[in-house]
């Protein structure tokens, strides 16, 4: 097969030889496929929603020899797994609510797999937010850049003690939450980038509140707040990487 997308190939970079992976919601299933013919996984399953949905998968798989450790199964999140059948799960391309949700459901399952590798689409600041409530500990987060996007990936391992999935009525937007903060040393760009892209879509939503003459003006501090942790964060990140 031809070569993964720079997304793909990050979460692909943080699976270990030997390791067994779980692919929710696979879509096409490039990762897995991958993962299974350069002989890094000796066991992949695919999930998705529907056998329509799967039949993607089915067919990237097609002339492959597959073996006993390729498994394609119809499920909705980590229900189509058994506990300890795997030692990553992956849940990628999607929300991070969606992934909230995806994890809390059955915290006891959740917790007997070994290591989650995540790549929300939105709301990675609530993803971050639920998982550091659960417990979970963050070991890896990468960045890599699609087009005009800039794609994030976190990679956890859960609690040792059973929790209560933590709810998300507490989160309050906190920016802190929104940024990486166990990127490697080498990626010192793109994160520069990315806090650049950000910082632009806050000073348009400052411009448009200010223009709109609104009378939220807890909400217009709060904006210009996230602007100025933004622009620091911004100029640490340079300063780092003139050393």
């Amino acid at each position: 097969m031809a070569g993964l997308s720079k997304r793909l190939k990050m979460i692909a970079d943080n699976i270990e030889k030997g390791q067994t992976m779980a692919d929710i919601g696979t879509d096409h299933g490039f990762l897995p496929l991958y993962l299974w013919e350069n002989e890094i996984c000796p066991k992949v399953v695919m999930t998705d929603v529907s056998e329509k949905s799967l039949k993607k998968a089915r067919e990237t798989f097609e002339g492959y020899h597959r073996g006993t450790g390729v498994d394609f199964r119809v499920a909705s999140g980590l229900s189509a797994l058994a506990e300890n059948e795997v030692d990553v799960v992956v849940v990628a391309g999607v929300g991070g609510v969606l992934i909230t949700g995806i994890l809390g459901y059955d915290m006891t399952k959740t917790m007997s797999f070994s290591k989650y590798i995540l790549q929300p689409q939105t709301g990675a600041g609530k993803l971050r937010y639920w998982l550091r409530k659960a417990g979970f500990s963050f070991i890896s987060e990468r960045l890599a850049k699609e087009g005009k996007f800039i794609c994030e990936m976190i990679a956890v391992v859960p609690p040792g003690i059973l929790k209560a999935p933590p709810s998300l009525k507490g989160y309050i937007g906190g920016i802190e939450q929104e940024i990486p903060c166990h990127l490697p040393e080498e990626g010192k760009e793109l994160y520069i980038e990315f806090l650049q892209k950000k910082l632009i879509v806050e000073k348009e939503i400052l411009k448009a509140m200010s223009e709109g003459n609104t009378d939220k003006i807890k909400k217009i501090d709060d904006t210009r707040d996230r602007i100025k942790f933004l622009q620091l964060k911004i100029k640490e990140a340079l300063k780092d990487a003139t050393y």
